[in-house]
C-alpha cells in the first residue's frame, strides 16, 4: 500500500510530524514502511507559454521554442513531438535538478543557445505507466505562467510505502491507515460527509441475490454524466497510489477505493438492458467476456452480477466487456457491494484476473463502508463529472453486523505481555484505538469496530495494546519452560551429517520444494511415484512438490556456472513428498573440481570421487558397508549410474548426469547421489552397538585378479566375505587396470584383504590357506584368474 503524505493529511493531522519520523513510528508500532520516496522530483519548475516554435537550422529533429515565464522570456531548444504553439508547459530553468540526478544549465546546441528545458512526466520521475505520453506533459490552458509546476500539478509529495500483512486489510485504505496514525500520534480522524443532492426522477432498478456469497450489494443511477479528466489533485494521488488515471468516473471509482478500501464499479445503464440486477452463480461450462475482451470459462461457485438475464459483471473480479463505461457513456449504475472472500480469491487466482479491488475482496472489507463508499463516489461524481444522482439507494444487506464483545483482564494482558501496565494506561490506548469499551474491576469488554475485521480474540486485543504502547518498553524476559531442551538422535544424526560434509568440502543449500510439473521427474529415480500438485499454484514454475532435492541442487550448480564459478560442492537435506507422505533425503551434487586436501592440486571430479565420498559418509555414520549395483535412470549416463544399497536394503543412487541434459543447461560432468537419511539412521541405529578393539594383531594380504569386464568389484566382494567369513575384517579395491597388455574383454582388478581372529593371533599359513580357498572360490564363481 502507497501512501501519499499530502493525501493522508487530509484524515489526520500530521503537524511536527516528517515523513521520515512518520515511517519509523508506523514501522515500530504498525507495519513495515518498505521505502519513503518522493512522488516527483523537480526543482526550479515553473510553469511557461510556448509563443512560437520554429524549425532549428542545424538540426531536423529539433525546435527552437520562445516560452513566457512570466518574469522573462526564453529561447529553450525542444526534440518532442507534441510541442506546439499556445501550449502551457514546465519548464525547468538553469540550475534545475530533475530526476535521476539530471542537472539543467544553460547551453548551446548547434549553434542556438538553449535556457532550459521543456519537461515531461518521465523527466520528472513519474513512471511511463502512469501517464503513457510520448513527449512533453502539457498542461491546462488555465495554468498560470511564472508558478511552480510541482505545486500546480500536486507533485510536492511525499510517498510512503508500507507492506501490508494480510492481517490488516484495514489499512488497504487511506482512512484505515488515518487509523492507525492517529493512534499512534494521539490525534483525532477526520472523514469527509459525503453531500448527496438527488434529483425527482427515482433509482428504478430492483437488486436481488441468489447466492449467500453475496453480502450485501448497494446500487445508484446517475445521469447526465460528462467523461473527461479527472481533477489534477486527483489524478496525483491515484499516481502515488500506484494507479493509472483514465477517466473521471474511473479514477473516481478508484479514488474512493484507495480511500475506504471498498472496491467499486460503474456499469454503462444504458447497456444493462434491464432495471434489475440479479447476484447469482456461474453455472457450469458458462463463459462470460471480462473488460479484457477476454472470453472466461467459468465454474459453479463464480459470482456473477447480471441483469436477470445476462452476465454483466464477474462479482468482485472483474466487469463487462458489453457494459463498459466509454466516451459516449451518460448514464452509470454505480455498485457498491461485499463477496465472500474464499470465492473471490478462488475465482481470480484461476482466472489470473488479480487487482487491486480483488485484493481488498480477499482480505475482508468494512461492511459499514460499502453504503459510505457508494454515496462518497456519488458526491465526487456530482462535482466532477456533473452527473445527476437518481432519488433512492435500491439494495439487500444480509451482513450480521453484530459482533461479540472481547473480554480482557488487566491481570491477564501484563501477564502475557510481561508488562506493568495499569488500568488508565489501557483505557488510553483503547480511546486512541477507538474501540468502545467498558470496564470494572480491571476486566475490559471490548466491542470491536467494524474496520477493524481482524480482532476476534482477547490475543488480537492484547497485540493491539503490546504494539501502541511501543514493544522497546516492554521488559525483555526469558520464556520459561517445564521441559529441557534437547535434540533426538534422528536430528544428532542430521547434524553429524551436515558437519561431515562441510569438512569434506562441502556447502548446504535450502531451495524451493517446488517446480514446474513437466520437470518433476527429471532427475527422480522413481518415475511411478505420483506427484503431489498444487490446486492453486502462485505460479507455473512452482505447482508441484518435487521427489528428489536433486532439482533444486541442480538450479543451485546452473546459477553458480553461469557467474564463473568452477568448482561446485554442495548438499541439500530435502524431502521426497508423495500421496502417501513425506521422506527426507540427502542430496549430494559435484561439479568441475576437487581435492581432498589443500596441498593438493585440483583434479576433476568423476563418478569414482562421489563414490568415495559417500562410502566415507556411510563409515562415519555406521550404515556401512554400502554396495552399488549399476542400472540405469532416466537423465543419468547409462554406464555411470548406480543403485546403493546397505545391508542388502536400498537406501539411494548414484550417477553421472547425461551429457545431453547438462548442456541443456550449460553444465558439464555433473555427478550426484540421495541418500534416504531415514532409511540409513534405522540401518546405522542398528549397528550402533560397541565394537571392541582387537586383542590379536590382524595380518594383509594383497591378490591381482584377471576378469571378464563384466565383472564388478562388489560381485568378488561378496563372494570373497562368503567364503572367508568373519574372518575376514575389511577388503578394498586398490587398483583397476584395462589397457592393451591384457586379454580383449578383460580387466585386472587388485585387492586388499584384512584377516582378523577375535581369539588368537593370526599365522601366515593360515591366513595363505585363507587366500588359496578364496582365490579358488572366485574362479569358481566368476572365472577369476589370479595374476
Amino acid at each position: 500500500m502507497r501512501v501519499s503524505c499530502s493525501w493522508l493529511k487530509n484524515y489526520v493531522s500530521l503537524d511536527g510530524i516528517t515523513p521520515e519520523e512518520l515511517a519509523e513510528s508506523l514501522t515500530l508500532r504498525s507495519q513495515e514502511v518498505e521505502g519513503v520516496f518522493p512522488l516527483a522530483q523537480g526543482e526550479n519548475l515553473v510553469i511557461g507559454e510556448v509563443l512560437s516554435v520554429s524549425p532549428h537550422e542545424k538540426a531536423d529533429k529539433l525546435v527552437v521554442c520562445e516560452v513566457d515565464v512570466k518574469k522573462k522570456r526564453l529561447t529553450i531548444i525542444c526534440g518532442a513531438p507534441n510541442v506546439r504553439q499556445g501550449q502551457k508547459v514546465a519548464v525547468a530553468l538553469p540550475g534545475a535538478t530533475l530526476a535521476h540526478g539530471l542537472r539543467i544549465e544553460k547551453t548551446e546546441i548547434r549553434g542556438v543557445v538553449s535556457e532550459g528545458m521543456i519537461a515531461s512526466l518521465t523527466e520528472l520521475g513519474i513512471d511511463y505507466k502512469y501517464h503513457h505520453e510520448d513527449g512533453i506533459h502539457v498542461l491546462h490552458h488555465t495554468a498560470p505562467a511564472g508558478e511552480d509546476a510541482m505545486a500546480y500539478l500536486f507533485f510536492n509529495d511525499t510517498v510512503l510505502d508500507l507492506d501490508i500483512t494480510p492481517n490488516r486489510a484495514d489499512l488497504l485504505s487511506m482512512i484505515g491507515v488515518a487509523h492507525d496514525v492517529a493512534a499512534i500520534f494521539n490525534r483525532d480522524v477526520k472523514i469527509p460527509k459525503p453531500k448527496i443532492v438527488t434529483a425527482k426522477m427515482e433509482n428504478p432498478l430492483t437488486i436481488e441475490t441468489e447466492t449467500k456469497a453475496c453480502k450485501s450489494y448497494y446500487g445508484r443511477v446517475l445521469d447526465d454524466v460528462t467523461i473527461g479528466e479527472s481533477p489534477r489533485w486527483m489524478r496525483s494521488r491515484l499516481i502515488a497510489a500506484g494507479i493509472r488515471p483514465i477517466n473521471n468516473v474511473v479514477d473516481i471509482t478508484n479514488y474512493v477505493m484507495l480511500e475506504t478500501g471498498q472496491p467499486l464499479h460503474a456499469f454503462d445503464y444504458d447497456k444493462v438492458g434491464e432495471e434489475r440486477v440479479l447476484v447469482r452463480e456461474a453455472k457450469k461450462g458458462e463463459t462470460f467476456t471480462t473488460l479484457d475482451d477476454e472470453e472466461r470459462k467459468l465454474e459453479e461457485g463464480d459470482i456473477l452480477i447480471t441483469n436477470g438475464k445476462e452476465p454483466i459483471a464477474l462479482g468482485g473480479v472483474m466487469g463487462g466487456a458489453e457494459t463498459e463505461v466509454t466516451e459516449e457513456t451518460t448514464s452509470i449504475l454505480l455498485e457498491s457491494a461485499a463477496f465472500d472472500p474464499r470465492r473471490i480469491r478462488r475465482t481470480s487466482g484461476r482466472l489470473g484476473l488479480k487487482s487491486e479491488s480483488s485484493l481488498r475482496f480477499e482480505r475482508g472489507i468494512d461492511p459499514a463502508m460499502t453504503r459510505y463508499a457508494l454515496d462518497r463516489a456519488a458526491a465526487l461524481l456530482a462535482v466532477y463529472a456533473s452527473t445527476s444522482i437518481r432519488d433512492g439507494i435500491k439494495y439487500f444487506d444480509n451482513h450480521e453486523n453484530k459482533r461479540s464483545p472481547i473480554e480482557l483482564s488487566l491481570e491477564k494482558l501484563n501477564r502475557v505481555l510481561g508488562s506493568d501496565f495499569d488500568t488508565a494506561h489501557v483505557q488510553d490506548v483503547l480511546q486512541r484505538l477507538s474501540f468502545p469499551f467498558e470496564e470494572k474491576d480491571g476486566i475490559f469488554v471490548v466491542d470491536p469496530p467494524s474496520r477493524r475485521q481482524d480482532i476476534n480474540t482477547y490475543q488480537d486485543l492484547i497485540e493491539e495494546i503490546g504494539r501502541l504502547s511501543d514493544y522497546n518498553i516492554l521488559p525483555a524476559t526469558l520464556p520459561t519452560t517445564v521441559s529441557r531442551g534437547g535434540l533426538t538422535d534422528y536430528q544428532r544424526f542430521k547434524r553429524r551429517t551436515r558437519h561431515i560434509l562441510a569438512d569434506l568440502g562441502f556447502d548446504e543449500t535450502m531451495t524451493y520444494a517446488l517446480r514446474e510439473k513437466e520437470r518433476v521427474y527429471d532427475l527422480a529415480k522413481d518415475k511411478e511415484k505420483e506427484p503431489v500438485s498444487l490446486s492453486k499454484p502462485l505460479s507455473r514454475a512452482h505447482q508441484t512438490l518435487v521427489l528428489t532435492p536433486l532439482h533444486g541442487l541442480f538450479d543451485v550448480a546452473a546459477h553458480n556456472r553461469a557467474r564463473k564459478t568452477e568448482a561446485i560442492h554442495i548438499y541439500e537435506i530435502g524431502k521426497c513428498y508423495e500421496e502417501e507422505g513425506e521422506t527426507e533425503m540427502l542430496g549430494i551434487l559435484m561439479c568441475g573440481s576437487y581435492r581432498t586436501h589443500r596441498w593438493q592440486k585440483h583434479a576433476p571430479t568423476s563418478f569414482f570421487t562421489l563414490k568415495g565420498i559417500i562410502e566415507s559418509l556411510a563409515d562415519a555414520l555406521r550404515f556401512s558397508p554400502l554396495i552399488f549395483t549399476s542400472t540405469t535412470i532416466g537423465n543419468y549416463h547409462p554406464h555411470q549410474c548406480a543403485i546403493i544399497k546397505a545391508q542388502g536394503e536400498e537406501i539411494g543412487h548414484i550417477g553421472k548426469v547425461h551429457p545431453e541434459y547438462a548442456d541443456a543447461h550449460d553444465l558439464k560432468d555433473v555427478h550426484l547421489a540421495e541418500i534416504d537419511l531415514e532409511k540409513a539412521y534405522e540401518l546405522g541405529r542398528e549397528r550402533s552397538a560397541y565394537t571392541p578393539v582387537p586383542k590379536h594383531p590382524g595380518m594383509q594380504r594383497d591378490i591381482a585378479l584377471l576378469v571378464d569386464e563384466s565383472i564388478n568389484a562388489e560381485a568378488i566382494k561378496r563372494t570373497a566375505r562368503e567364503c572367508a567369513g568373519e574372518m575376514l575384517a575389511a577388503i578394498h579395491v586398490f587398483d583397476l587396470y584395462e589397457g592393451d597388455k591384457l586379454p580383449k574383454g578383460k580387466k585386472s582388478l587388485a585387492f586388499r584383504l584384512r584377516f582378523e581372529d577375535a581369539e588368537k593371533t593370526l599365522q601366515a599359513d593360515t591366513t595363505d590357506k585363507l587366500v588359496q580357498e578364496i582365490v579358488k572360490a572366485l574362479e569358481e564363481e566368476h572365472g577369476a584368474i589370479q595374476r
